[in-house]
């Protein structure tokens, strides 16, 4: 499979600005100022934060889309922009197959998830998402390398599973069309779909940029509408975080301007949910709100070292955590906040997505924190996969909210393939109380016989 390197980038308006495209209505003089101030501000990379944030948004759009299917059949909210059917005729993986692109697909009557060899679900969704990610960004940037959590193999065996997929890919988009049409063209058969879903199958070899996605970050807690992500990472070759991009699209936007907290089942059922996004070395994340067409303007930006901060005390900490979690072990962090003597259990936040979880961290406050004890000891334990928690990381980070370190107090190191391999378990906490959580974490974990 061969895409078509890109024309040169078109000129762009700043990502605040939801036009985004050179109408060839403005002073070329004015603009071309504009351009050159947002490329310095974003360390050239501001052609790469364009695409990935339309990206992040029709991927996200299209997991919404088959929610609301699946939660609002008897008053759906206003379905995505489709276009006119097309014929697409047999292929080699399933020759006798006709596949016909339905602009009112409804998936609600077809098996919408599967399950994976660990048993956890994949959906249609998920496919779909990183189909539509890759298409994109491999358009844009062809020399670049793909770490996704999907793999095709399931499709290749279900050839219904597969059509499903494939209607979803071809009939979601956004509905400002110069915006679309910056995203690139999308895969036109299944056999090219099946092929850019495969190559996030990459190993993230160190020495070349590679963008790390998680299409549906929290599958069973989408399964239930409640909080799920897409995430997407952009890695240097040497591993570090560039840029960290997540569409949150069960997230009101009202949680976000009002300063409230994150909760698993008080979703936006009726809006397009909200993105964050960070750019290394910027000092903020930024907050917009999604929709079906171009960028909307930043809400809000997010910067908690303004200003002289003061040290939180660990009687002031708000543990985020997930006790439904089949990785980690949710006593021992109960056994850490005790000893931290934080709040009572039922003040703490319970979030399924780990994703999401960051995102709880980043609007919550510098209170916040979150501490992951793998459930088996190291050493025994399998490493995390690099797509849980690359990009929301760096999101955290340059929004001033904490430090992110193993229970070790190493970094974490993303330059080590699909999984990270040369880290074991996870603390996310202010600087100023960073250093105490490590001790008591080594505390419990000695206590534990770990």
């Amino acid at each position: 499979m061969h895409i078509s390197p890109p024309p040169p980038p078109p000129l762009l308006l700043p990502l605040e600005d939801s036009t985004l495209i050179n109408h060839h209505h403005q002073n070329n003089s004015t603009h071309n100022s504009t351009l050159n101030s947002t490329l310095n501000s974003t360390h050239n990379l501001t052609h790469e934060l364009l695409i990935a944030s339309l990206a992040i948004q029709r991927a996200s759009l299209l997991t919404k889309r088959v929610l609301q299917t699946l939660t609002s059949n008897n008053n759906p909210s206003p379905s995505p922009t489709t276009y006119p059917s097309t014929p697409v005729t047999g292929h080699p993986f399933f020759p006798s197959t006709t596949t016909c692109l339905n602009p009112s697909y409804d998936p609600s009557s077809r098996r919408l998830s599967i399950a994976k060899p660990d048993a956890s679900p994949v959906t249609i969704a998920d496919f779909a998402s990183q189909a539509l990610l890759i298409s994109t960004i491999h358009h844009h940037f062809p020399s670049d390398t793909f770490i996704g959590e999907e793999d095709s193999s399931s499709l290749r065996h279900n050839p219904d599973l597969c059509s499903q997929v494939f209607d979803l890919v071809s009939t979601t988009y956004l509905s400002d069309p110069a915006a679309e049409a910056l995203l690139g063209p999308r895969p036109g058969s299944i056999p090219e779909m099946l092929g850019l879903i495969d190559l996030g199958c990459g190993r993230g070899t160190r020495g070349k940029r590679c963008w790390s996605m998680d299409p549906i970050d929290g599958t069973s807690a989408f399964l239930k509408g409640e909080q799920y992500a897409v995430s997407l990472a952009l890695l240097d070759g040497e591993g570090r975080e560039l840029m960290g991009l997540l569409g949150c699209p069960n997230l009101g936007i009202g949680v976000v301007v009002g300063g409230g907290r994150i909760e698993e089942s008080e979703v936006d059922r009726e809006g397009w949910g909200v993105m964050l996004s960070a750019v290394r070395g910027e000092g903020c994340a930024l907050v917009r709100s999604m929709g079906k067409a171009g960028l909307n303007k930043v809400v809000k930006r997010i910067n908690r070292r303004k200003g002289k901060q003061r040290e939180i005390r660990t009687e002031e900490l708000h543990f985020v955590d997930s006790r439904v979690s089949c990785a980690t072990d949710s006593g021992m962090v109960e056994q850490l906040a005790r000893r931290a003597g934080a709040g009572r259990t039922g003040e703490r936040t319970e979030i399924y997505s780990s994703h999401m979880r960051y995102a709880a961290m980043v609007l919550g406050g510098r209170e916040f924190v979150q501490v992951r004890f793998p459930k088996r000891p190291k050493g025994e334990a399998a490493p995390w996969c690099v797509w849980d928690h690359a990009g929301s990381q760096l999101i955290y980070t340059e929004s001033g909210a904490g430090k992110v370190t193993d229970l070790e107090g190493r970094p974490i190191d993303f330059g080590t393939g699909r999984k990270l391999t040369n880290n074991w378990g996870l603390i996310t906490a202010d600087e100023s109380v960073h250093g105490k959580m490590l001790e008591l974490a080594g505390e419990v974990l000695k206590e534990a016989g770990r």
